[in-house]
């Protein structure tokens, strides 16, 4: 049996989100980066007596296009699954509806869910610090429960009901660009899901292929790339007041 996760990640809120519920299911989980190449990795294929916990971001209430296009790269192969999807504190929209379906189209067997908060990755003064330590100690929790379903001989699928997706998503039309400060040292183009950065020219964005994960703003040890200030503070004033009440995370098994 193995225990591994695979999670897209940009600025990492997801990836900590996952390690506080993984860590309570098991004591070793491995990772799967969805945000990079897999390049038919063996650990990419998996078998019924496997444990996946699939973690991904919502993106404007949907799962970003790649990191569902890593997974159809992958073998579910019957392996039990663990979904896992993070938003902003606003609301998750269709992405775990859709989550739902690409994990069983990709040949896992998904038996529960959580939806969980992170620090907002565009507007970081929503859900600042989160997940914190309430999220850890609620998501520790429901990391117990699942360890203990998971010794169940026959375990059901997750009941998160049929759902026509109804919620289109285009992407940003905003994109961060490196400022004078950008020293090329290229560490944002070698970790850019999309490459969206050329390496030979990383202060450069290809506003075509950018999906606004913010990635290259948080690796960026100048602190050179970010977005219109003008633009985070309009988007600040317009989900304030959607994102002022605290949400907590939610388990569905």
């Amino acid at each position: 049996m193995r225990y591994t996760q695979l999670v897209f990640s940009p600025t990492g809120g997801v990836r900590k989100a996952a390690g506080m519920l993984s860590s309570a299911i098991a004591d070793r989980f491995e990772t799967i980066d969805l945000s990079l190449t897999l390049n038919g990795q063996k650990s990419a294929a998996f078998d019924s007596e496997d444990v996946c916990l699939i973690a991904v971001p919502s993106f404007g209430g949907r799962v970003p296009e790649i990191a569902l296009t890593r997974l159809a790269q992958t073998n579910g192969g019957g392996a039990r699954a663990i979904l896992m999807c993070v938003y902003g504190n606003r609301d998750d929209g269709d992405a775990l509806f859709e989550l739902r379906d690409a994990s069983r189209k990709a040949g896992y067997c998904p038996i529960a869910a959580v939806r969980a908060v992170a620090q907002h990755s565009i507007i970081p003064d929503i859900a600042a610090g989160r997940p914190d330590d309430e999220d850890a100690r609620r998501l520790a929790q429901f990391g117990s429960l699942i360890r203990e379903r998971l010794t169940q001989k026959e375990l059901p699928p997750v009941p998160i009901p049929e759902k026509t997706l109804l919620r289109p998503f285009g992407g940003l039309r905003v994109h961060p660009h490196a400022g004078k400060s950008c020293t090329r040292c290229g560490k944002c183009a070698a970790v850019c899901p999309m490459n969206a950065i050329p390496r030979k020219h990383p202060m450069l964005t290809d506003d075509t292929r950018c999906i606004t994960c913010m990635r290259c703003v948080a690796v960026c040890p100048v602190h050179a790339r970010r977005l219109s200030r003008f633009v985070v503070t309009l988007a600040g004033r317009k989900l304030k007041k959607q994102c002022a009440e605290r949400k907590e995370p939610e388990l569905i098994m």
